[in-house]
């Protein structure tokens, strides 16, 4: 069986490259897309990541914000009716859209939920990262088992799979997928630009810089192809890629 997917930008920002490339001293001008990503071809959609709330947008002052699930409507999908949503990690611009999908099973990696409900709170470094609210309501879910817990590497439906890399957060997962093309790997903030991927240039924002580094080896190893690499942050997604309209790009 093989998927069709696409990355639905939600908004952006401007940072500097200092941020991003470790070690970088660069004060250059560097653009974030934000965006989620939709697999269909299935018996039903599944959607990576959740975005954020327009709340959240304002509060992180995003520009040209347009809800997720705007945007998967877009496409034919109803967020609403989404049953699998697959989180890539905690960080609010992956985690803090939850409520946009009511009947979502929301699959993460069980250290990515541990460490943000437990000692990464302990820390300022980390808090600016996550909205507590956000990870208040998640454990709420889990309770109501709306969570799947998962360890590694697991099929969630045949052919997909998510893998356990780490490094730029304790628990962050990356999503391989089969499609018409080959094996497409979704490596959400596992690597924001290309240049972290392809130069093995690690972001500054980690929890572990040797997983980072093993975690590109890992990507490389699963799409087989750079051309079936697709990062979390880059606007070069929309040019590696079929750009359909402003804001919906056709992986495969």
């Amino acid at each position: 069986m093989t998927y069709q997917i696409y990355a639905l930008k939600y908004g952006e920002r401007d940072t500097k490259e200092s941020q991003f490339f470790f070690r970088e001293a660069s004060q250059k001008p560097l653009t974030l897309h934000f965006f989620i990503w939709v697999i269909l071809g299935g018996p039903h959609p599944i959607v990576v990541d959740t975005g954020c709330t327009v709340a959240d947008a304002q509060a992180k002052e995003l520009r040209a914000f347009v809800s997720p699930a705007d945007m998967l409507a877009k496409v034919g999908v109803k967020a609403a009716e989404v049953p699998v949503t697959l989180v890539s990690h905690l960080h609010w611009d992956h985690w803090g859209g939850y409520s946009l999908f009511p009947g979502s099973t929301f699959w993460m990696q069980r250290e990515e939920l541990e460490f943000w409900t437990g000692i990464a709170g302990q820390h300022e470094n980390y808090r600016s990262f996550a909205i507590p609210e956000s990870l208040a309501q998640l454990v709420r879910l889990n309770y109501s088992g709306r969570v799947k817990l998962v360890t590694g590497e697991t099929e969630v439906m045949p052919g997909i799979r998510v893998h356990w890399v780490g490094g730029h957060t304790a628990g962050l997962q990356v999503i391989s997928v089969p499609t018409a093309k080959g094996t497409v790997v979704l490596t959400s903030d596992a690597s924001h630009f290309y240049r972290n991927i392809e130069r093995r240039d690690p972001v500054q924002i980690i929890t572990n810089l040797p997983q980072m580094l093993a975690g590109f080896e890992k990507i490389d190893a699963l799409a087989g192809a750079k051309e079936r690499v697709v990062v979390g942050h880059d606007p070069e997604v929309a040019t590696r890629f079929d750009q359909v309209e402003p804001g919906i790009i056709k992986i495969a």
